[in-house]
């Protein structure tokens, strides 16, 4: 096991002696309060240390959206990096019973992730395409309570992603959750993870706050610490988490 540093200084200060890897971190908080922008600094660093990322951003209804924050926020083209990242979009119109994962390009797939076998399947097919690297692979997921609201699939999805945080080292996981909802199942992974952090977002100043709950095998920073994000990032990140739920929680009641 090694430690793993982002090198951005605000998220190193927070945790000074680095990340334990491979392992698992959930970042959670309240819907819209930014955690996606937090987690793709980890993305960017892990990219740029020439580790390989399965990037499965939930609530975002294509790959632009994470295109654009890694340039915006990080300065990292994702064009630099081809043959380094894998896409999995979730495409809910996609029978969750037949698994099948649908390549749509060289880095890219479909998947409908409520099953936790198709999950499962895609996690698989993204890691194989990649192959290996002296880094290792980072599954980066946002939104993954998304998954949970199946009422056919969501506790075997629960079951499958808190066995993933407590006992996979295959990889290295970091998931966002939101806790503004299925609170006892949210915890049930916060619980499962090596390592967690929570962010809220003050009012009216708008500022993200973030702190270290959990890191196991490494010092913390006992405090909260505020995430160098203005408020048009935040404000987007918000909208998004609004305009998700309302597009995809009722298709997955229904599941």
């Amino acid at each position: 096991m090694e430690n793993f540093r982002t090198n951005f200084e605000w998220l190193d200060r927070l945790m000074p002696g680095g990340i334990p890897i491979p392992s698992s971190t959930v970042i959670s908080g309240p819907g819209g309060s930014g955690k996606p922008l937090i987690g793709l600094a980890v993305v960017a660093s892990w990219l740029r240390q020439g580790g390989k990322v399965i990037l499965v951003p939930l609530q975002y209804p294509d790959r632009t959206f994470t295109k654009n924050d890694l340039a915006r926020l990080y300065h990292l083209q994702l064009s630099d990096y081809t043959g380094s990242f894998f896409f999995i979009k979730l495409d809910l119109d996609l029978d969750p019973e037949a698994g099948v994962v649908e390549q749509s390009g060289p880095d890219a797939a479909w998947a409908n992730l409520v099953n936790p076998r198709t999950w499962a399947r895609a996690i698989d097919f993204a890691d194989q395409a990649l192959g290996p690297s002296d880094l290792g692979t980072l599954v980066y997921g946002s939104a993954i309570n998304l998954l949970l609201f199946s009422p056919t699939y969501g506790e075997r999805m629960l079951s499958r992603l808190e066995t993933m945080l407590r006992e996979d080292r295959s990889r290295t996981y970091l998931f966002t959750v939101s806790s503004s909802a299925l609170k006892e199942k949210i915890a049930t992974l916060e619980q499962a993870a090596d390592h967690l952090m929570f962010t809220q977002m003050t009012r009216p100043e708008k500022e993200l706050h973030l702190r270290a709950a959990r890191l196991r095998g490494a010092p913390y920073l006992d405090e909260s610490i505020v995430a160098p994000f203005g408020r048009e990032a935040l404000d987007a990140i918000k909208q998004m988490a609004d305009a998700s739920r309302m597009a995809q929680i009722p298709t997955i009641r229904k599941i």
